[in-house]
């Protein structure tokens, strides 16, 4: 059994300190892309793991530039074009996602939007070999990001980071900026404490379902982890925006449920609540937050402190390693190759 998925996850910190060091190339594309299109309009396209991270690429591009910005699966993009882009595009800026830049559906919605609208795009890929990266004009290639195991995980974090650079760019927002160089360091000091926390969580027994909740840009983030957890452990999973959890699937909780919480500073005092509403359900409970007080630490089974000084939007990829772990230690628990998940392959074709 080889071990490329656990390699892949605890090297993150080192390719986002690459990343950060080789911004002022990235950002040269970016201003050429700028030059080319108003980008009154953003949309971020993407299948699986890198539609949600589109998801919460879209939240930050919007709450630090202004700008108008979407998610959107690449299969919406390839039938459903009209929900998205009118007849004339010509000030939105279709981004593409693939770590691969081989997915069927994102190369055929890129081609689409190219004889079918006036859109301009982009890419953003770990391999510059790919398709989409020569089918697109202008193409964001991190190649240290790539990996070798079938579940994306440094990929996920790598090309969210690049899409924050951007948007801090865009907004000429050097405090942003500054948060983000810090995040290599800081991922680094967790990393110890990601695994430790991962392997406590099953030492005395493991779960039925696995449900994660985040708000705003965590959202993105609760449907990643969602994702991780189902493919290499292939264990039942959910996710929601959190206070959705109250409408209707909250009647699921018990105690062979694990809830796991991507809690933010700006919805604190409300998300605390849910936890502790869930918490007298005889919930499972693990959190992940910037900073725990005392009614947190009491309803948390199982708790991740951040302590990054670092804003919930520049701080983000810090909450995934841990669930990405989760998912692993699940995984060799029930016997399961992480590097091979049931059914799956790294690209999807067809």
């Amino acid at each position: 059994m080889s071990d490329y998925t656990h390699n892949e996850i605890y090297s993150q910190p080192e390719i986002w300190n690459i990343i950060i060091e080789k911004a002022d190339q990235y950002l040269a594309v970016y201003e050429t892309i700028k030059a080319e299109c108003s980008q009154n309009d953003l949309l971020f396209i993407g299948c699986g793991t890198s539609y949600y991270l589109a998801l919460s690429a879209a939240s930050v591009f919007s709450f630090l530039t202004g700008v108008k910005a979407n998610a959107i699966p690449a299969s919406d993009m390839l039938f459903f074009p009209e929900q998205q882009l009118c007849c004339s595009g010509k000030d939105t800026l279709c981004i593409f996602i693939s770590r691969s830049g081989t997915t069927t559906e994102v190369l055929r919605a890129a081609d689409h939007v190219k004889s079918h609208f006036k859109a301009s795009s982009c890419a953003i890929t770990c391999r510059p070999e790919g398709k989409l990266a020569k089918q697109c004009a202008n193409s964001f290639v991190i190649p240290e990001a790539d990996e070798k195991s079938v579940v994306m995980t440094r990929s996920f974090t790598s090309m969210l980071l690049l899409i924050q650079i951007m948007a801090a760019h865009r907004a000429g927002n050097q405090i942003f900026m500054n948060e983000l160089k810090k995040l290599p360091e800081r991922g680094g000091d967790l990393m110890a404490l990601y695994k430790k926390t991962a392997r406590t969580v099953f030492s005395k027994k493991q779960y039925s379902k696995y449900v994660y909740m985040g708000q705003g840009p965590f959202y993105g983030l609760a449907c990643e982890a969602m994702l991780k957890v189902k493919e290499m452990s292939l264990s039942a999973s959910e996710a929601y925006h959190s206070l959705e959890f109250r409408h209707g699937p909250m009647s699921m909780v018990d105690h062979d449920m694990l809830l796991i919480f991507f809690i933010s500073e700006k919805a604190f005092k409300d998300e605390v609540r849910l936890l502790k509403e869930m918490k007298s359900l005889d919930a499972n409970t693990l959190v992940i937050c910037e900073r725990a007080d005392d009614e947190v630490r009491s309803a948390a089974d199982f708790l991740i402190e951040l302590q990054s000084g670092i804003s919930d939007y520049a701080r983000l990829i810090l909450y995934i390693p841990i669930v990405q772990f989760l998912g692993y230690e699940l995984a060799r628990l029930k016997n399961l190759d992480p590097d091979n998940p049931k059914n799956l392959s790294q690209v999807v074709e067809f």
